[in-house]
């Protein structure tokens, strides 16, 4: 493969972060947007997603020519013919009879020849007596010698044969240099990754990059932070190894938080968190998400801001009630009164107070309409009223497990409701529903009667706890696509939703002609519809999977959770068809049932918020040097540290990512802006430098062993033995190339 040939594997790590796992069942992201539909018409989004395409492999081929363009200048500079250098690879490729040309394009210049490859995964670097290829290190050591062994060196007056009787090498090739030519040949490419990551970082910040804070915006119901009682509103101000940081990153939060966790699952991670009352230091343990093995958190999660999004196809959740009634003029709106109140510092961009205080009294009046006064970008200013959203579920109820979580200090914490504890009743109501109980209680006032079962060894212990309601401060809805946690917010606890049949709605007469039974347990849920029928949320390409899935079959597993199934129904007709298969009596039962109103409210209408997001500008180019050293270092670090964990076994393998992933996560990037996609160069710049460096044949840090072991024997390492290395070493690099291509493709 030539020098550099190891760039063909990337493992990035910071995509598998933000890695949107069932994000298309969450409600406030759409499932996708359609280019006919996009703003400026089908040509205007064709064009746009060409030029994000063009940004990124420009971006990416970018980071390996300076690789190997580190390796071309060393080899030039120590005498070294170079052959050919190639971003991509030119191998042959043959699909039954069609032969596909080995380049994109290819011109000589003096003795090198200059081309692009057709296999864009990574680039080479071919010098006179070098090659990466196994097959060829043979032939390559003879072709440089100037006259072959037994014959007189006089036939080629260029170069006489040595003492010893062996052949002279060509001088110039790459084995005739001394060894410390050679060292700095081979770590010349991790060199530039090293000093154009900092190059790219330090441009970003001249430019000014867009970050996301790290501002808690809420907590998932039931993990540590939850536990810990953490607030909306607060901003991160250090965790982790990351030391007081007014301008943390949430990215960077997030990343410190699972490798600390993952490093150390039981050790509880520092964090600081600034309000404005002052700094709140916590010490929280992780909690690994089942839907996503390998990751670890605390459960943060960012924060939505009073400002719908920028593009009109993106202001509200395609079906969503906020679709029907919001106007493509109203995009970049501000939120600035909700049913004649105004919004707390209303105006202000950077607005965390006022944006808290408005998700919340979204959720408070999720029974009620609201009446949302918008200030649009123009200046002009109107009110929409949106309906409450029915929370249709298919004439039943689902149990709320046992008590999972509660908040330290919270009412029921104090209350003493423990874990494990079973709630049967509220206020002498048996009829409770996982995901409805949130909504009912958010606006009653003074306290609850809870009528608990308490494990005692195989008995349970009937109690009355009386627990005062507390503050609604969720700024989000009571559970997660991600499990099947439910947040009972103004008790302070949260429960499992079971995917099982608490009770049946209706008087005993509609009861009764329902299908379902009390503790019926639902395997597997199949929408039945007609293409005529198909919800406008799931109406176009991106979301095929997924509808043939729901249309084959939801079966609950980790992945496919009952609130995830939940938070879709609520974008369907009423009256959609459910094929329901279920456990009744140890028999496995199929039955008919149809989505209704089931007389309780969801609390996502369909809006949809910018997040919130600053923009990071250095003061000067010496300031941005400073934030480039300090932003790649930080990069170089994470990279190194996941590598670290991912040998040792405490990082899964299922965390690496390939090209697939790195460019779709590019792609991510860009459509932030150019410095977004230039800290996204940085992150792989080092990634790259430090693959390329590990002690494995075929890459460069495989070549500086062999170096390393001529300096200290004071002759080269057995040529058959190389060999056989780096047979071993293209074989293992191949092999993390196709696992980690297959982890991209599993991940589509």
């Amino acid at each position: 493969m030539g020098q550099g040939g190891g760039n063909a594997v990337a493992c990035s790590f910071e995509q598998f972060l933000t890695c949107p796992l069932l994000a298309s069942l969450g409600g406030a992201e759409p499932l996708g947007v359609l280019l006919a539909q996009a703003d400026g018409g089908l040509a205007s989004a064709i064009a746009s997603q060409i030029w994000k395409i063009g940004l990124v492999v420009l971006g990416i081929g970018l980071v390996i020519f300076v690789h190997e363009l580190g390796h071309f200048l060393a080899a030039k500079w120590c005498g070294v013919k170079v052959e050919k250098f190639y971003v991509g690879f030119d191998f042959p490729i043959s699909i039954g009879p069609i032969k596909l040309p080995r380049t994109l394009g290819k011109f000589r210049y003096g003795e090198t020849e200059y081309g692009i490859g057709t296999i864009p995964l990574g680039g080479y670097v071919k010098m006179l007596g070098q090659d990466d290829d196994p097959r060829k290190m043979e032939e390559e050591a003879k072709r440089i010698r100037l006259a072959e062994s037994g014959v007189d060196a006089a036939d080629d007056p260029t170069e006489p044969a040595d003492a010893s009787g062996q052949s002279a090498l060509d001088p110039r090739s790459y084995p005739a240099k001394s060894v410390w030519q050679r060292m700095i040949i081979i770590s010349s490419g991790v060199v530039m990754n090293l000093i154009t990551g900092v190059m790219f970082a330090t441009a970003a910040f001249m430019y000014g990059v867009p970050y996301v804070p790290a501002v808690v915006g809420d907590v998932s119901p039931g993990g540590p932070a939850y536990r810990a009682g953490i607030e909306p509103g607060g901003k991160v101000i250090s965790v982790g190894g990351i030391e007081q940081d007014d301008n943390l990153y949430f990215s960077d939060m997030a990343t410190a938080i699972v490798l600390e966790g993952t490093a150390n699952p039981e050790e509880a991670v520092r964090v600081a968190i600034e309000y404005p009352d002052g700094v709140r230091n916590y010490s929280l343990k992780t909690a690994e998400v089942a839907a996503i093995p390998g990751l670890r958190r605390i459960g943060i999660s960012n924060l939505p801001t009073t400002f719908l999004r920028d593009n009109p196809e993106q202001i509200s959740s395609r079906g969503s009630l906020a679709a029907g009634i919001l106007r493509p003029e109203d995009a970049g709106a501000e939120v600035i009164s909700v049913d004649g109140t105004a919004v707390p510092g209303a105006g202000e961009r950077d607005n965390v107070a006022g944006s808290v205080w408005l998700q919340r009294t979204l959720i408070r009046r999720s029974g009620h309409p609201v009446t949302l006064g918008l200030k649009r970008k123009d200046g002009t200013t109107r009110e929409v009223v949106l309906p409450p959203q029915p929370l249709l579920l298919p004439g039943i109820g689902f149990l709320a497990g046992p008590v999972i979580a509660l908040v330290s200090g919270g009412p029921a914490d104090k209350a003493g409701v423990q874990v494990g504890d079973q709630i049967v009743a509220i206020d002498g109501d048996a009829q409770i529903d996982a995901f409805a109980l949130s909504g009912r209680l958010a606006e009653r006032t003074g306290a609850v009667k809870l009528t608990v079962k308490r494990p005692q060894g195989e008995q349970f212990e009937q109690l009355e706890l009386e627990v005062p309601l507390g503050e609604l401060v969720r700024t989000s809805g009571p559970s997660t696509p991600l499990d099947n946690t439910v947040s009972i917010d103004r008790l302070g606890l949260a429960v499992t939703a079971v995917p099982e049949v608490a009770f049946v709605r209706g008087d005993a007469a509609v009861a009764a002609a329902q299908p379902f039974r009390v503790g019926d347990q639902i395997k597997k849920v199949a929408v039945r519809w007609t293409d005529g029928e198909i919800p406008e949320i799931l109406a176009d390409d991106v979301t095929k999977p997924l509808r043939t899935r729901l249309a084959e079959g939801f079966e609950f597993n980790a992945e496919n959770t009952l609130s995830s199934l939940v938070d879709l129904w609520q974008y369907f007709p009423e009256g959609t068809g459910l094929r329901v298969t279920l456990m009744r009596d140890g028999q496995i039962v199929e039955v008919d049932a149809e989505l209704r109103n089931s007389g309780e409210f969801w609390h996502d209408r369909g809006l949809g918020f910018a997040e919130l997001q600053r923009t990071h500008v250095a003061a000067g180019i010496v300031p941005a040097v400073k934030l480039g050293l300090e932003a790649s270092k930080r990069k170089f670090k994470e990279v190194f540290r996941f590598l670290g964990l991912l040998v040792s076994g405490k990082a899964g393998a299922d965390m690496v990512g390939g090209p697939i992933t790195i460019f779709r996560v590019a792609g991510q990037e860009t459509s932030r802006g150019v410095p977004a996609l230039l800290m996204f160069l940085t992150m792989l710049s080092m990634n790259l430098a430090i693959l390329n460096f590990l002690p494995i044949p075929a890459l460069d840090g495989g070549h500086m062993v062999f170096l390393t072991a001529e300096a200290v024997l004071g002759r080269p390492v057995n040529e058959r033995l190389q060999m056989q290395l780096t047979m071993a070493g293209v074989l293992a690099i191949l092999s993390l190339m196709v696992f980690a291509l297959f982890n991209d493709i599993r991940r589509l």
